[in-house]
């Protein structure tokens, strides 16, 4: 069981998150195999901040070529896009210490990695879910035909 494999390895690295929290954030349940359970752990959290990270980058820099990406960007404010971009460079920077730590294979580096992403997570969090809030709602504005069409060029 995963949970008691967790929580026998949290013993020996007393930093890791409660099991019931972590688990609550980053669905440690979902491991299938307790082998190298602290990298399938960082593999869960990667699972959860890749398509937020996507989301942030299209935000920032939407891709020309995309409805999606153009009528989403115009919803945002350039103060808005500034904290978009904060915390994207901070979720990038997890990410990629995440992904070097698993390159790196020891498991203390990977008990301090999994503590502070989720500690950063929780803040993260907090900003992100409005900015999510605010995409779906601009998905309930009716614009007319013409307007997205020139806006697109």
């Amino acid at each position: 069981m995963i949970k008691e494999s967790y929580n026998n390895i949290k013993k020996e690295h007393p930093i890791l998150p409660d099991f019931e929290k972590i688990n609550n954030e980053f669905e440690l349940d979902l491991i299938e195999s307790e082998l190298f359970l602290l990298r399938q752990v960082k593999r869960q959290i990667i699972e959860k901040l890749e398509p937020l990270t996507e989301i942030l980058e299209h935000i920032i820099n939407p891709d020309p070529n995309s409805l999606v990406d153009m009528y989403e960007c115009k919803c945002f404010t350039n103060g808005e896009k500034k904290q978009v971009t904060d915390v994207f460079r901070h979720m990038m920077e997890l990410y990629r210490a995440l992904l070097e730590t698993d390159l790196i294979g020891d498991d203390n580096v990977d008990a301090e990695i999994i503590n502070k992403t989720y500690d950063s997570w929780l803040q993260d969090k907090k900003i992100i879910i409005p900015l999510i809030r605010k995409l779906s709602e601009c998905w309930q504005k009716h614009v007319e035909p013409k307007e997205i069409l020139e806006y697109l060029g």
